[in-house]
């Protein structure tokens, strides 16, 4: 383990990393409690019985909102219509399985993001989830898109200070610097 924090010190030594890397580890950690507290709380309050309910309205919702009239321009892919079809085929057709799902998936992203581990993917989980829940209508999670896109051009800083970045250390090739990178 001592290794492993010379490693980081060695990296620290270029300015950048070390603002960045601590920077990023503390809004990772808060990011993540956030996460983690968002799915608990569904969680604790009945979303794991799977009889189904609670997430059903919110995904009608979003299907409105992606179909004319409310979705304005031209989809050449028809990615909303699927995307709709999806949601009220599929999840709504599932709604105990989907209320099951959410609440399991916040809590992975918050413990991705707590742990530091393969963050990348976390960060992708969860905008995945807030691309939903703002298709629904909910309009607080756009600091949550943001701050997914942000942990997935930077993941390396991010998780530099964590799980990721021990076992990175332990393939050998611990850090951001191009010297220290494997080909």
């Amino acid at each position: 383990m001592n290794s492993y924090i010379d490693a980081v010190k060695a990296e620290f030594k270029d300015g950048k990393t070390a603002v960045l890397a601590v920077i990023f580890t503390v809004a990772r950690l808060i990011y993540g409690w956030s996460w983690f507290q968002s799915g608990f709380e569904k969680a604790t309050s009945g979303w794991l019985n799977f009889a189904g309910g609670h997430a059903t309205k919110q995904i009608s919702a979003m299907a409105i909102n992606m179909l004319p009239p409310k979705a304005h321009g031209f989809d050449p892919l028809y990615i909303n219509k699927l995307w709709s079809w999806v949601a009220v085929h599929i999840f709504n057709g599932m709604p105990g399985i989907t209320d099951f799902l959410v609440p399991i998936c916040e809590m992975a992203v918050g413990v991705l993001m707590i742990l530091g581990l393969k963050v990348l993917w976390g960060a992708l989980l969860g905008l995945f989830l807030n691309v939903q829940f703002i298709a629904a209508g909910s309009a607080n999670n756009f600091g949550y898109i943001w701050t997914n896109i942000i942990v997935m051009n930077f993941a390396k800083y991010f998780e530099l200070i964590g799980v990721s970045g021990y076992l990175n250390y332990k393939k050998g090739h611990l850090g951001t610097s191009d010297k220290n990178v494997a080909a």
